[in-house]
Order: C-alpha cells, then sequence, then structure tokens
C-alpha cells in the first residue's frame, strides 16, 4: 500500500481489522495472489511444519493447506481479531496470538516460515528476524514478501518529467535515510510503515545464519508495469 506521511499516532491492527477484512473483500487482490501463492507453494509445499506469520486472515495458510501433503500449518498473527476471521474462514489451521519479537515456539520448531507484509511494519528489525530465525530449523526456509525498500520509500511515486510525454517516470525519494512514518493507506485508517534499505534487511537476516538463495522482484500496478512494488526473498538457514 501506499499512502501520504502524516502527523499523529497509527492506528493499531484490531482497531482496523474491520476494514481490512473488508479491504479483501472490495479490492481486486487477484494480482497479489497471481504473485504470492504460486511463490509460496514453489518453495514451501514441500514442507512439513510451516508458519505463517503476520497471517490475516489465513488468506496464505489456506492456501498451503491444501498445497501441502498433510503438512501442520500454523498461522499466527498480533491481532486477535484478524484471527478471529481467519478461525472462521479456516479448517484444519491451528491460529495463535502473538508478538512477533517474543515468538511462543521453540528452538527450530519449522522446517518453513511465510512472512508477508509485516518486516516494513516492525519497529525492532534485529529482534524479529533473530526470533524467526531461532523458530527454523538447520537448513530449513524463510520465505519473506515486503513492499520494496527501494521503490515504496516514503514520498516516492509516479512524475510527469516532461508534460509532453504520455508516460510518467517514477521519483525515489530518501532512500538512505532510514525513518518510521505514519500514513494514511484509507479514510482515516493510518498504517506506521519503517523504511530501511536494502542492506539493512540483508544485514539483518545474514547476522542470524540466513543466507540468501533466491531475490524476486515483481510489480503489481499495471499503471507502472517496470516498478516492482514487491519484493520476495527465499532464505535458508545455515
Amino acid at each position: 500500500m501506499m499512502g501520504y506521511s502524516i502527523t499523529g499516532d497509527a492506528n493499531t491492527w484490531d482497531e482496523i481489522s474491520d476494514w481490512w477484512v473488508k479491504y479483501l473483500e472490495d479490492s481486486d487482490v487477484a494480482e497479489y495472489i497471481d504473485i504470492i501463492f504460486p511463490v509460496a507453494e514453489t518453495f514451501l509445499s514441500d514442507k512439513q511444519r510451516i508458519l505463517d506469520i503476520g497471517t490475516g486472515t489465513g488468506l496464505v495458510a489456506r492456501h498451503l493447506k491444501k498445497a501441502t501433503k498433510g503438512a501442520t500449518i500454523i498461522g499466527s498473527d498480533v491481532s486477535s481479531k484478524q484471527l478471529r476471521h481467519a478461525r472462521k474462514l479456516s479448517n484444519g489451521i491451528h491460529f495463535i496470538q502473538h508478538d512477533i519479537e517474543k515468538v511462543p515456539f521453540k528452538n527450530e520448531a519449522f522446517d518453513g516460515v511465510f512472512c508477508s507484509m509485516v518486516l516494513e511494519h516492525v519497529q525492532s528489525l534485529h529482534g524479529a528476524v533473530g526470533e524467526i530465525a531461532r523458530i527454523i530449523e538447520k537448513n530449513g526456509v524463510l520465505l519473506l514478501v515486503m513492499n520494496h525498500p527501494v521503490f515504496q520509500t516514503p514520498g516516492s511515486g509516479p512524475i510527469q518529467a516532461n508534460p509532453l510525454e504520455e508516460q510518467s517516470h517514477w521519483g525515489i525519494a530518501d532512500y538512505l535515510f532510514e525513518s518510521s512514518q505514519v500514513e494514511e493507506v484509507d479514510s482515516n485508517i493510518y498504517v506506521q510503515y519503517e523504511h530501511r534499505t536494502l542492506a539493512t534487511y540483508f544485514n539483518a537476516i545474514s547476522n542470524e545464519n540466513l543466507m540468501i538463495e533466491n531475490v524476486i522482484e515483481k510489480s503489481i500496478d499495471h499503471a507502472q508495469p517496470d516498478i516492482p512494488a514487491l519484493l520476495i526473498m527465499l532464505c535458508r538457514k545455515v
């Protein structure tokens, strides 16, 4: 999502839970699903114990339940209201509420972890990545999906360099300046984002013995097909 920077407090995830469910129902999320479902299936369908961190309404968890052969799928989220929706929509999946910096599982409990659109909202990146790495067994994988840190920086967006040109360009603002931003993503819906550089993410990952094996960049905007909105990384515990 993209919005504009505002001053004020971000809503909690419980506060915006009903809005998020309605957003999923009313919006065209097909492009996101068309990207994420095949990627998740490709890299996680052979796993036996999978945790979906930031599961929300359990959209990906339900797909993985169908795509895997008898795997144990657990969905987790900080929002109890999101999990309430997930439980109504899902069968055979266990859901649990927790903070990402305090994951209630033993060391090396999972051979696969899926984490989508979470790390850009977490204030303590190293704490979150450290906890995720702790619960992944050796040779297990972490599949990360996030808003692209380069092209989704605060203030970035389409610009018309020449009024005579039909095609707009994409302006990148203050990429190297890491900051916390509260953005209005819909009318009176405020979400906090943590902008970090690619180097910060890569270093946080490698510091926890996670090796990046595969990187995918995808656009989900027909108006800007050459600008990647999503960054997807497959990381392996070594």
